[in-house]
């Protein structure tokens, strides 16, 4: 079989950073999962505000259903993909597009709806989310994530010096930083490493997830931690993660991530779409 020519491109324009940097926008788990098809196809990236060039079998960016590369989308005739990151909004965009790839059970189930061509593929780093056991928990709640009007670090505030919450601040979060404070929850503000997220993840008890919506990532690395969640019950994407595990019959939650989300799987579901 010849080798595949792929692009892959970041449609949330100046959204991404140098993907070598794990503070990345890009998630680690994707950035593991393409290199993985990297092994077995060749694989260009576009970063940034370039379009993609060249003579490509297949097209792949990372953004929304409004992104702007859909205003130039029919030009190209490669066969195309979107890792959508948000809600299906705008269907007629989707239904220019060969595969769109959903990170959650619902957002897959409202793609496919249309008559879409959908595929869920999404994941986590197991190896590097994986616990020590061998170090002292002393972090009752964790929660990290920027402040913000969708995260709700306020909503557990309560919590006081039990909870600590890290992450930049949104200029809608303030609010909410200054609720943490006023309790006493243990602040840390701005980006951090990820290796000090891990870290900080091994150390915890709980980990508690009150944003209205988004927060998949940091589901499936506390799970990958072998820490099942408390996700806000009105955020239906995040909690489709926990209710799948619990039907899952898997013997704790690592082993539910490992066996479903883990970057090779999500590698496997992407290459479904590509090949």
């Amino acid at each position: 079989m010849a080798m595949t020519r792929l692009q892959l491109r970041n449609a949330v324009i100046g959204n991404l950073q140098d993907r070598t940097d794990k503070n990345s926008e890009i998630d680690i788990a994707l950035d593991l999962a393409l290199e993985e098809i990297g092994k077995k196809h060749e694989v260009e990236w576009v970063l940034g505000e370039q379009y993609p060039t060249g003579d490509n079998d297949f097209i792949l960016f990372w953004g929304d259903s409004n992104c702007p590369l859909f205003d130039v989308i029919d030009s190209y005739k490669a066969r195309k993909g979107i890792i959508l990151t948000t809600e299906p909004h705008n269907i007629d965009n989707l239904k220019k597009l060969d595969v769109v790839y959903c990170e959650s059970e619902p957002i897959y189930q409202a793609v496919r709806a249309q008559g879409i061509r959908a595929i869920k593929a999404f994941g986590t780093d197991t190896d590097f989310f994986k616990p020590d056991y061998t170090g002292k928990i002393d972090i009752e709640y964790f929660y990290p994530a920027t402040f913000s009007n969708w995260k709700l670090q306020k909503d557990i505030a309560y919590l006081g010096d039990k909870l600590t919450c890290i992450g930049t601040v949104q200029p809608d979060g303030k609010e909410h930083l200054e609720a943490c404070e006023k309790a006493g929850v243990n602040v840390e503000v701005g980006y951090f490493p990820v290796e000090k997220i891990r870290d900080y993840y091994d150390r915890a008890l709980n980990i508690p997830i009150p944003a209205i919506h988004g927060s998949e990532r940091t589901c499936l690395e506390a799970m990958s931690m072998n820490i099942l969640p408390w996700v806000n019950p009105k955020n239906i994407r995040t909690n489709s993660y926990v209710n799948e595990y619990l039907s899952s019959g898997c013997k704790d939650p690592r082993d539910f991530v490992v066996k479903n989300y883990s970057h090779k799987i999500y590698a496997k579901q992407l290459l479904k779409g590509m090949e």
